[in-house]
């Protein structure tokens, strides 16, 4: 079948549609406004700033110094150190503007995916428009930018589906390829919840999609297959111009009545054919379902193995985290509410919610998706093709997970089957419900195209329309005030009937014609694309802050030494979230209050970090609060909002705010010999380290290694060389000794006395201590992890098995003589 020319004027069309609406959507941007709420600044602006020194350091940041006295940097998947176009904007734009940069162009992404995935599902040109601006365009996904790596990996959904739908067509390199890489770059963003949803929805594609019909089923099929391969053929003649809503009857029909008319046969012989060939279709059918489930699978796994350089370290970090221990219990935090999940169609039906950490999930402000695409979404999956029941069946499985404890079975099923009990937020699963509604609001378009063809229009059922959208609108308020909902219910109650309304009125308005079809599904989508565009600009989602602020330069460095020698302590706690004070100016002094990680982006070694997963023991030591912690970590400055918390403090600075900077003069050296040690528990560690005669000053507390007690001698240690992923001591040991260094013990870490690899113990709970004879030392800590290793070259091999599949020579088909 030959291929319809392209038709440039639509491309260039719907480009010129979608940077308006970007612009649009995104126009504080455009006015010298970027996003940088909840985790933007907390978490994002430091990364970037320590991935960009890293960059032009030329060294690959595997540890981050500045942060909880240490901890993996590339292994927290939302880094996204791998992730190419981090790098690219980190570069280009800087670490504050390239967040806002990031999510503007994984939003277009996400746009153009699901786009070009309705048109391969073959749905018509403008309901592909409606599904792309649906998902990426919509409230929902401009407000997920305070959550980027979300953004980031859910850009890629649609381009990953349609890799998945290529190959349950027919196995193709080219497909497979694809879905590796899309899936890996998914990855590489540092959302594996979403990659997981995705590989959900790429699976049901594969299993209730259309399998390939080559091989078998073409060589076991009768040179007489009439009616199974006659309807076939007629479905697939039929389907391609329903999608795109050819008006015309007899060129359905006529196809259909030629080739009955042809066939010489009785109804006897046609129908034992019939159950004959469907008899044997059947387990072909389930054969090649398997195979084409087989195929996808096939390239999750591949690109498993190339974001192993990432995944290996982080399933390390995961286990030496808070989320090892037993007892965690998370997985169901911010689980969608039942309110929220009605407030998709109805604006600002959640609101107001529950506190942050109760009953509705605050990982999503607004989860508005427009009513009227919401509506064409049931549309077409009630009246839709076969094709898109993947998609009404994880639209529907996504919204049950993501209800998380709200719905039982979901609870049950996320606390105990992994990987999702290894994951916290359900909501995130809402995203990709958001994903198939955006699909299935294409196949509801069409829909109502089709429905066109066969019902004229009408003015007085207009006229009654428009009758009972004002009357519904009228009687919205009084009704939801007596039901059982929220407050600001009452308030988006009135966008319901009047969205749904006016597309009701397009439909009966537009005049009766051959291009009638064609005009509805025009209308309608410029109707729902509007709708989003109003959505945008009245519900005011997500908060900018204005560039000027964000640039201001950190006031209270003047008053640190340079370069900082120790370590500083910072309120990391500011209000739960700054998006719900009513005067607030959180995230523009941030930078000057260091909180939560913003010491990162002025390169301040702190005690206290923001930011999941939280390294294991760090809830009872790094936030422990007490001062033998902050003694024992080297805290030299305490940056506090309020007076000093301790009276021998010396007041450095007051701001106007009351925020003050003090030094302490009690804070051990960052690296310290002892000539006692003991090996106890970890229970008993902390009690060493919380007990105000600090008893750490002369003794080791050891979770390994030899007892030692010799008496207390003075040595000396100085450091000859340090950076993110080494330390170089110089080290005279006056008697047999510990060596004490403030900073995490971590797997991965090698340490070296005079050249000879020598064990590395835990000590006081957290921190690193190796043995040392007496004289003179050279000590070196590398950070050499196994797991990034063994990552990168598993990587590596992934890679090389993809370029093989590309370029490995393809085998003729043998030719049979005769």
């Amino acid at each position: 079948m030959k291929r319809r020319p392209v038709s440039w004027g639509k491309v260039l069309l719907s480009v010129a549609g979608l940077l308006a609406l970007l612009a649009f959507a995104y126009s504080p941007v455009l006015g010298g406004n970027l996003l940088a709420g909840r985790d933007v600044f907390r978490i994002f602006f430091p990364d970037s700033a320590f991935l960009l020194e890293s960059l032009r350091a030329g060294e690959l940041p595997l540890w981050n110094p500045y942060l909880r006295l240490g901890q993996p940097f590339a292994a927290t998947l939302y880094s996204q150190v791998y992730y190419p176009p981090r790098w690219v904007a980190v570069l280009l734009a800087g670490p504050i503007a390239s967040m806002t940069v990031m999510h503007v162009a994984h939003a277009a992404l996400a746009a153009v995916g699901v786009f070009l995935l309705a048109r391969r599902l073959r749905a018509s040109w403008p309901a592909a428009l409606v599904a792309g601006a649906m998902f990426g365009l919509s409230p929902m996904m401009t407000d997920l930018g305070i959550q980027q790596n979300v953004v980031d990996a859910a850009a890629w959904s649609g381009f990953i589906v349609l890799a998945a739908l290529d190959l349950t067509a027919r196995f193709g390199r080219g497909p497979l390829v694809v879905l590796a890489v899309t899936s890996a770059m998914s990855l590489f963003a540092g959302s594996p919840e979403t990659t997981l949803w995705q590989g959900i929805v790429a699976v049901l594609v594969a299993a209730l999609g259309r399998p390939s019909a080559s091989g078998p089923v073409a060589n076991s099929t009768p040179p007489h297959r009439g009616i199974v391969g006659l309807a076939s053929s007629e479905r697939a003649r039929e389907e391609p111009l329903l999608a795109t809503g050819t008006e015309s009857p007899a060129a359905i029909t006529a196809p259909h009545d030629m080739a009955t008319r042809a066939l010489p046969t009785t109804g006897a012989t046609l129908q034992a054919v019939t159950v004959s060939t469907s008899r044997k279709a059947q387990p072909i059918a389930l054969r090649a379902r398997v195979l084409a489930v087989a195929r996808v699978t096939a390239g999750f796994v591949l690109s498993i193995v190339l974001a192993s350089v990432v995944l290996l370290p982080a399933a390390e970090f995961a286990g030496n985290s808070l989320r090892a221990q037993r007892g965690w219990s998370e997985q169901l935090a911010w689980s969608v509410s039942w309110p929220q999940v009605l407030s998709t169609v109805w604006p600002l039906a959640d609101w107001p919610r529950d506190r942050y950490w109760g009953e509705d999930q605050w990982f999503i402000l607004n989860l508005f998706l427009g009513t009227l695409p919401c509506a064409l979404a049931v549309l077409g999956g009630l009246h839709g093709p076969r094709r898109v029941r993947p998609f009404v069946v994880g639209a529907l499985g996504l919204v049950m997970l993501s209800l998380g404890r709200h719905l039982p079975p979901a609870a049950w099923f996320i606390q105990t089957f992994p990987p999702f009990s290894l994951f916290r937020y359900p909501a995130k699963y809402f995203v990709g419900a958001a994903f198939c509604f955006a699909v299935l609001s294409a196949f509801g378009l069409d829909a109502m195209g089709r429905l066109a063809r066969g019902v004229p229009p009408s003015r007085w059922k207009a006229a009654l329309t428009f009758i009972g959208m004002g009357v519904a609108i009228a009687i919205s308020g009084p009704l939801v005030r007596k039901l059982p909902m929220r407050a600001s219910a009452e308030a988006g109650a009135p966008w319901v009937p009047f969205a749904l309304g006016l597309a009701v009125l397009v439909f009966w308005l537009l005049p009766w014609s051959f291009a009638r079809p064609r005009r509805v599904r025009h209308g309608l989508a410029a109707l729902a694309i509007l709708e989003l565009a109003a959505a945008h600009s009245l519900l005011g989602i997500p908060k900018y802050t204005p560039w000027e602020a964000l640039r201001q330069p950190f006031s209270l460095r003047p008053h640190l030494p340079e370069p900082f020698p120790g370590r500083i302590s910072a309120d990391i706690e500011g209000p739960e979230d700054p998006t719900r004070a009513v005067v607030t100016n959180t995230i523009e002094r941030s930078l000057d209050r260091l909180m939560p990680n913003r010491f990162v982006e002025e390169r301040l070694p702190a005690l206290e970090g923001y930011g999941a997963p939280e390294p294991l023991r760090s809830n009872v030591f790094h936030l422990a609060g007490e001062r033998g912690v902050y003694d024992l970590a080297g805290v030299t400055h305490y940056l506090r909002q309020g007076p000093p918390p301790y009276e021998d403090l010396e007041l450095l600075h007051q701001a106007e705010d009351g925020t003050t900077l003090s030094r302490s003069r009690t804070a051990l050296p960052h690296a310290f010999l002892v000539q006692r040690a003991r090996v106890v528990t970890d229970e008993e560690a902390l009690d060493a380290v919380l007990d105000p005669d600090q008893p750490f000053r002369e003794i080791a507390f050891l979770s390994s290694g030899e007892p030692l007690d010799r008496p207390a001698c003075k040595g000396t240690v100085s450091t000859q060389r340090q950076s993110a992923q080494h330390l170089a001591l110089d080290v005279t040991a006056c008697d047999e000794s510990y060596l004490i260094v403030s900073a995490s013990h971590y797997p991965g870490w090698r340490a070296t006395v005079d050249g000879k690899d020598v064990p590395i113990h835990r000590a006081n709970l957290a921190l690193r201590a190796v043995r040392l004879s007496p004289g003179e030392h050279h000590i070196r800590f590398d950070y050499q992890p196994t797991s990034f290793r063994l990552g990168l070259v598993l990587s590596l091999l992934g890679g090389l098995t993809l370029v093989g599949v590309m370029f490995a020579p393809r085998r003729r088909a043998k030719v049979q003589p005769g």
